[in-house]
């Protein structure tokens, strides 16, 4: 019986890692939030130990970080790692991008069409999820490419990257985010057209402008961090 409990405290503590590091990915946390044990638990209906496991190990891998003795937070992200990591994926998505071109059915094309339909309508309406629908274009992209040493790669960096793209959603102009001239549209024209070296450029023109944005407002946020109060420092 003992070993039955064991087995369903693993579950517990898996699933609240699922959760939070979804939550990651998707950007339902800002950059530099404070997040509390306490208060992630009540959300996801368990007790704190399964949630403290779960952070734990997203801060082992970066995705969190640990400041003043007990408070998590979400990192903020120095402009110079984000920079490291947009280097990586325009790498490794421009890669994935020229892959998926050559791979592409029609209906894995237009399965792409409809999320970005999708993305842009709800651009208008909500920032998460559109959030949401921009990370499912881009990662569908990678599973089309079949290159799963890739999509791990790039999937750790959005883990960190995800709390910048709630940012980019909320700040850049909806005129701008639910435009035609959007530039998956053209990601889409070359993965139709089965061009490889297009789909490669376009992919990488739309991670240039989104990543430009998103290091220049972790450089502002550097230049004025706040200091966190002692009162502050609790965790629950």
């Amino acid at each position: 019986m003992s070993e039955l409990e064991r087995i369903d405290h693993e579950n517990l503590s898996a699933k609240a890692y699922r959760e939070l590091r979804s939550a990651l990915l998707d950007g339902r946390f800002t950059p530099g939030q404070r997040l509390r044990i306490s208060a992630l638990a009540g959300l996801l209906g368990t007790s704190i130990t399964p949630v403290r496991e779960a952070i734990f190990r997203l801060v082992s891998e970066g995705a969190l970080e640990i400041k003043a003795a007990t408070a998590i937070h979400v990192p903020s992200n120095s402009a110079k790692r984000l920079e490291e990591a947009m280097t990586i994926r325009l790498h490794l998505e421009g890669e994935a991008a020229a892959a998926a071109a050559t791979k592409i059915s029609r209906r894995q094309y237009l399965e792409l069409c409809a999320l970005q339909e999708d993305f842009i309508e709800a651009a208008a309406q909500s920032p998460e999820q559109a959030g949401v629908l921009n990370r499912q274009f881009h990662f569908r992209l990678l599973e089309i490419s079949d290159m799963p040493m890739t999509t791990s790669i790039v999937e750790n960096l959005w883990v960190t990257s995800g709390p910048f793209m709630r940012l980019f959603h909320t700040r850049v102009p909806v005129r701008d985010l639910a435009s035609r001239d959007h530039k998956h549209f053209n990601l889409l024209a070359a993965l139709d057209k089965r061009d490889p070296e297009a789909a490669r450029k376009a992919i990488q023109a739309d991670l240039k402008w989104g990543g430009a944005l998103m290091i220049k407002w972790a450089k502002e946020m550097e230049s004025a961090a706040p200091v966190i109060p002692e009162a502050d420092r609790d965790n629950d």
